[in-house]
This record gives structure tokens, sequence and C-alpha cells, in this order.
């Protein structure tokens, strides 16, 4: 039987996806049928979302896909329970959702959506459409960090002028220590800082405040919300979205194998993260100030004195069950200065956590019997393989 050539192979079905979907969080197209009081939330993360009040899906109004969500800005709202990876801490991250506020709303503060729980004056993050007292609607946000109260990053919630009874594309998000703020595309305010952002450990809320006891109802519609932890989506003027967000990575996270042979191929997702294999690695330099040189899904590095260190990761794993390797070595080039790296002697759970873990280097015997010395290494080296 005659092998076909290789270069005669080529795939099939669509290759549209987002490149950024294993790092979506959230992902509620609202789609369903009139009056449903339940949704799905299309990330990878299956968050359960929980309708309040008289909240439900309508085709009275879409953006995209023929219903959104509909709120009646009196007692209306959902919720999606706390998670670690709504924890932004420092990392980048992305929200973003299409609203049409109602003109007959009676409400000032009408809540998008907050990820605060109130137990300070300054939490969140928070973000809303204001009716101001000469009936003209604005845009507002308001964040803050762990460093400050009292929304030290954006206390806006006159930010820009908007419409009501049209549809309108809202985000924000964080690059790094900027914060930026988008109107249908266009920046309309900005903040800086490089601390890491309040954690309350409280739900999201869409529709409705969450400081205390629910309130400040929002009077409208939203559509196709998206939570990205881990990535700034928008950094600059876009376009907004014309066709509702997608809910796959497509084939643009897909391998083809071909065997020893080239007489077969396989076309997969196979649990590739970006055609990357590992799951995160970092390079660091272990001595004097320590300094990460290059990484990969890797947010900070701690010192914890000589020979330890604490290595968190930008987007969290699954479980505490994933594999560190590593290698390093001394300040001279020499066989016995060579640094072993390994985990903490210490408890599995303390050492290796889905946020981070913890290892240590030294000079030792990498088997049988002997002291482990701890020293700072020059140049440390670390993968790490799991879910």
């Amino acid at each position: 039987m005659k092998k076909l050539p290789i270069d005669y192979l080529r795939t099939l079905g669509t290759t549209v996806g987002d490149v950024y979907f294993p790092q979506t969080t959230l992902l509620l197209p609202l789609d369903g049928s009139n009056g449903a009081t339940t949704t799905s939330d299309s990330s990878n993360k299956n968050n359960t979302v929980v309708f309040h009040g008289n909240a439900q899906l309508s085709t009275a109004q879409s953006k995209f896909g023929g219903s959104s969500l509909l709120l009646d800005g009196a007692g209306d709202y959902l919720q999606i329970a706390n998670q670690s990876y709504f924890d932004f801490s420092t990392n980048d991250w992305t929200i973003e959702c299409w609203f049409y506020l109602d003109s007959s709303t009676s409400e000032t503060y009408n809540t998008l959506l907050d990820m605060g729980n109130g137990s300070a004056s300054g939490a969140g993050p928070y973000w809303t459409a204001v009716k101001n007292d000469s009936g003209t609607y604005y845009i507002g946000a308001a964040l803050d960090t762990t460093t400050a109260g009292d929304w030290d990053v954006l206390n806006n919630l006159a930010i820009s002028a908007l419409s009501a009874n049209t549809w309108h594309h809202f985000a924000i998000s964080r690059a790094g220590s900027n914060f930026k703020v988008f109107l249908n595309g266009t920046s309309v305010a900005t903040g800086t800082s490089a601390s890491a952002m309040r954690d309350e450990n409280s739900a999201v809320t869409i529709g409705a405040r969450a400081q205390n006891t629910a309130s400040h109802y929002f009077k409208g519609y939203i559509d196709d919300v998206r939570i990205t932890t881990g990535v700034a989506r928008y950094t600059s003027n876009f376009t907004p979205p014309t066709s509702a967000h997608l809910t796959s990575a497509g084939d643009a996270n897909k391998q083809i194998l071909i065997n020893s042979a080239a007489d077969g191929v396989a076309i997969g997702t196979g649990g590739i993260n970006q055609a990357r294999i590992a799951k995160a690695w970092v390079n660091f330099t272990g001595t004097g100030t320590v300094a990460i040189m290059d990484s990969y899904n890797i947010s900070s590095l701690t010192d914890n004195g000589t020979g330890y260190y604490t290595v968190s990761f930008s987007t969290a794993m699954s479980n505490i069950y994933y594999s560190v390797v590593g290698m390093g070595h001394e300040t001279t080039d020499t066989a016995s200065q060579d640094a072993a790296v390994r985990i903490y002697h210490d408890s599995l759970s303390n050492v290796m956590q889905t946020g981070l873990f913890k290892l240590s280097t030294g000079i030792g015997p990498l088997g049988g019997y002997g002291s482990f010395d701890h020293k700072d290494a020059e140049v440390v080296m670390t993968q790490v393989f799991g879910n």
C-alpha cells in the first residue's frame, strides 16, 4: 500500500478559537429561553450561577445569541461563589460585559458587577452605571488594593457619559501596575498601582452592590460577561467584539501527532496549554537579591532565607498533586559546587499549594546518607508539570 506523502495532509474544521480561553475564569453568554432562571458558565471552571429575585433570561433584548439577562432593578441579581482564581492579587486581569441601561430606572447606582462584601469603606472591585440628579447617565468604576482603603486605584463614579436604552461594551483591565477602564473600546479612565488587589473572599455579584446586603440594583439587560484571570486583553483602544465571546480555545491549542513511519496523523487538544509542555517554569538568581531571569506562569518569587524560596503561580494549579523538578549551580564552576534543588522538607500541604510551592537549594548528596547543606544557588531552574 502506497503511503500518503506528508505534504498532502491537512486538517479540516474550524480554527477559530480564543487564544486566552484557558485563562478565562467566568464566561456567561446568558443564552436561553425567555423567562429561564438558570444559565451555564461556558468557561472551563464551570462556576455555578445563582439567580436572585426576579432575575431571568429574556429574548426581548440581546447583544448576541438571542437573549440576555433581564434585571428589573428591584432585588434582581446573579451571584457566583468566591473562588481562588477571583483573587487577582498582583496578576493581570480583564473584566468585560455588554449592558443596556433602562432609562426608566430610578436607582442612582445601577451596579454592573461587584466583587466586594462591604467589610471596609473601600472594597471592590466595583463597577456601575450612574444616573445623576440631572438625569445624565455615566459609567463609573472603583478599585481598591490591600495597601490603602477608600478606592485608592480608581474612585470615579462619573467617568464618561453614556446613553440609556442602547447597548454599550464595558471593560476594565490590569496590565502590570496600569489599570484602564474602557467604554465601547475607548479608554475613559486610568489608574496606577503596583499593589495587590484587595481580596475579601466574596462572591461575584452581577446586577447588585454586595455591600453588607444587596443594594443598588441594575435595571436593564446584561449580556456576554467574561472574566479573564492572568491576562490583560485590552491595554489600548480597541474595536468592541462584533460577535459573542468564543467558548473554546479552538484549534489554536491543538497539536498534530505524526508517528515515526509518517503514515498516520492524530489531531486533538491533548491537554496542550498554548503549545507549552510545562505548566510553569522559572529561571532565577538565588544569591543576593533574588530575581527572576525569565519565567512562564510565575507571578512572584520570595526569598525565605539562605537556600529557601517560595515560587507563586500566575494561574493556580487545579490541585496540589503536581510535579516539580529543578537544578542549579553555585558560584564556583566545580562539580562539588553543583547545587541540588528540592522541595522543602516539610508537610506536603504546606510545601505544595495550588497557588505556590516552596523549594530549597544546597550542597549535598542526591542519594544515600549525608547532610544537605542549605546554600543560596547562583542560578536555579525549575519546571512544573501537572493539571
